[in-house]
């Protein structure tokens, strides 16, 4: 295996989190978002530390999260955006969340803004604008559901909610390419279950059930059902 565990790479994500962001709604709302385990040791620790030994870069490049609501997978996407925003190290990084329409991916986005309020330190460094925040040469921002629009992207983390709700894989297609320029870009999916058959969500679901059960080797994806 060219591979090894970066403890204090994975420390600093969760410590992030943890230190940084907040729950925006409902009786926590302004508290430390406190990540359960199963976050933290099937998402988070193992997309930040796992590294390639070859270039210290990120093992994994994928990330597809299937679980059902109402498990705090909107705080998770927005805090996992703002750690790609602040705290990755990537110059002029461009972060984007995507979803079936624009309002449905202005709900991160939106979670996004409320941590950065939550927080002075956040809310000093950041320029936050209706739909885009901004970080010293790097941004994040939600997008419309329109592919034709987002040719000349050149993302360095894509947050894709509710993966189900695409009519066709035209737009994950268009945002998956745009990641070619960077060294260690990061496309992440949460969602819930959904039911067509024909869909790019369960074609992912197909492939993340191959690569746990062996039957598809790919070290860059990170399956979590």
């Amino acid at each position: 295996m060219n591979y090894y565990f970066d403890e204090e790479a994975a420390d600093r994500a969760v410590n992030f989190i943890e230190q940084f962001c907040t729950h925006v709604k409902g009786e926590l709302a302004g508290k430390a978002f406190i990540l359960e385990q199963w976050q933290k040791d099937d998402i988070v620790r193992p997309l930040f530390g796992w590294k390639s030994k070859d270039t210290g870069y990120r093992k994994y490049r994928t990330c597809y999260v299937e679980i059902p609501r109402k498990n705090g997978k909107s705080n998770l996407a927005a805090a996992l955006a703002l750690y790609l925003l602040f705290a990755d190290g990537e110059p002029g990084a461009e972060i984007i969340s995507a979803a079936g329409d624009r309002g449905q991916a202005n709900i991160v986005y939106h979670i996004a803004q409320e941590m950065i309020k939550n927080n002075k330190h956040l809310r000093s460094k950041a320029k936050v604008l209706r739909n885009t925040i901004e970080y010293k040469s790097s941004w994040y921002k939600s997008i419309s559901a329109e592919a034709y629009t987002k040719h000349g992207l050149n993302c360095h983390g894509i947050i894709f909610d509710e993966l189900h709700t695409q009519p066709n894989r035209e737009l994950w297609d268009v945002l998956t390419t745009s990641v070619g320029a960077r060294r260690q870009p990061l496309i992440i999916s949460l969602t819930t279950a959904g039911h067509d058959r024909a869909s790019i969500c369960y074609e992912m679901h197909e492939y993340s059930e191959g690569v746990l059960n062996g039957s598809i080797e790919d070290d860059s994806f990170l399956p979590v059902l």
